[in-house]
């Protein structure tokens, strides 16, 4: 009866070990659970050339290099969008790209000149000039995923007519706002079908700064890409603005973002990466090549089968691809080269 009872308890250790090994986990996520959305990474580099991973190391090939960078990507629907000097489209995964806009602003360096915002099932463009042969109002859109464009008209007054804009972002509660550092004006559209509406803000430095738009959760921000002014905030929809404090280098800010609205940080030429923490910005460097420019920001995630999600930061540098999980407490390059957009 004990050589019995000896043998059940081996054979029961025998198939506890066995289900150990057959149930590895990596990450606290079983490997039986299987990524059932994956994220997409698009990014630039400094030759103009379009790259998608899945992984975060290992790139496909777009779109070849052509000498010219790209300024903002974004994908809409299943469509891709690309902007240099114009804005260009591909339907079909990239295999092919033709320009579909000529109005987009040829003033604006920075992510934020193009902005798909699904809940209004548009494409937003910051645009000036002239689309399909008529005189453009400061915005375009389409409702198409990048397929036709539609001046934007529908403005409060038309004494406040949009000449010029430079930037777009929404925020999370689907308020939308555009910029024009051209003019120093700010629009504010509370819904889809509602009209653009101008904005006095009060705080904000006077001059010619080459201010572009980004956001945090609900608090509206404006980035002096120069440096001078460093990052400004408003917590009432642009009416009211103050400047974060902190150690900001007086050098171009190329990027300014808070992925999934939680951590805010600050791309630099040749400083790295600043990340706001108790209002004011600190490096935050830690596995960053020195003298480091990091030009674009975003977040992506992995969602498993038994719906773990699973959070990546990502930075273009100068230095190649850079990579946290740990919400940007510590970078990992990924890839080497010479970076200049994310989406």
């Amino acid at each position: 009866m004990r050589k019995a009872y000896r043998f059940y308890k081996l054979a029961i250790l025998a198939l506890v070990v066995i289900g150990i090994q057959s149930c590895h986990k990596k990450n606290g996520i079983d490997n039986d659970s299987v990524i059932k959305k994956p994220y997409g990474l698009y990014i630039s580099d400094d030759q103009g050339a379009l790259w998608n991973t899945n992984t975060g190391d290992s790139l496909k090939l777009i779109f070849p290099p052509d000498g010219y960078a790209d300024r903002s990507i974004i994908t809409s629907g299943n469509n891709v969008l690309f902007v240099k000097s114009n804005t260009h489209l591909s339907l079909n995964d990239g295999v092919n790209f033709n320009p579909t806009d000529s109005s987009i602003t040829k003033r604006g360096f920075w992510q934020s000149i193009m902005l798909d915002v699904p809940s209004h099932n548009r494409v937003y463009l910051a645009a000036e000039g002239f689309s399909n042969h008529k005189p453009v109002n400061g915005i375009v859109y389409s409702e198409d995923n990048g397929k036709t464009w539609i001046i934007d008209t529908m403005v409060y007054n038309d004494t406040l007519r949009i000449r010029a804009t430079t930037s777009l972002t929404q925020m999370q509660n689907g308020t939308l706002f555009a910029h024009s550092y051209i003019d120093g004006y700010l629009y504010i559209r509370v819904s889809k079908n509602a009209d653009w509406m101008r904005i006095r803000p009060v705080g904000l430095p006077s001059g010619t700064n080459y201010f572009y738009l980004s956001h945090m959760g609900n608090t509206l921000l404006l980035t002096d890409y120069t440096g001078a002014q460093g990052v400004w905030h408003s917590e009432d929809s642009g009416q009211i603005w103050k400047k974060y404090g902190g150690s900001l280098p007086q050098v171009p800010l190329y990027a300014t973002y808070a992925p999934y609205d939680q951590d805010l940080f600050v791309g630099t030429k040749g400083y790295g990466v600043y990340r706001l923490v108790n209002g004011s910005f600190v490096p935050a460097n830690n596995g960053l090549a020195n003298n480091c420019s990091v030009r674009a920001i975003v977040g992506k995630d992995d969602v498993y089968k038994n719906d773990v999600t699973k959070h990546y930061y990502y930075l273009a540098t100068s230095n190649g691809l850079y990579r946290s999980e740990d919400n940007g407490q510590n970078w990992i390059q990924t890839i080497p080269g010479s970076f200049t957009t994310l989406y």
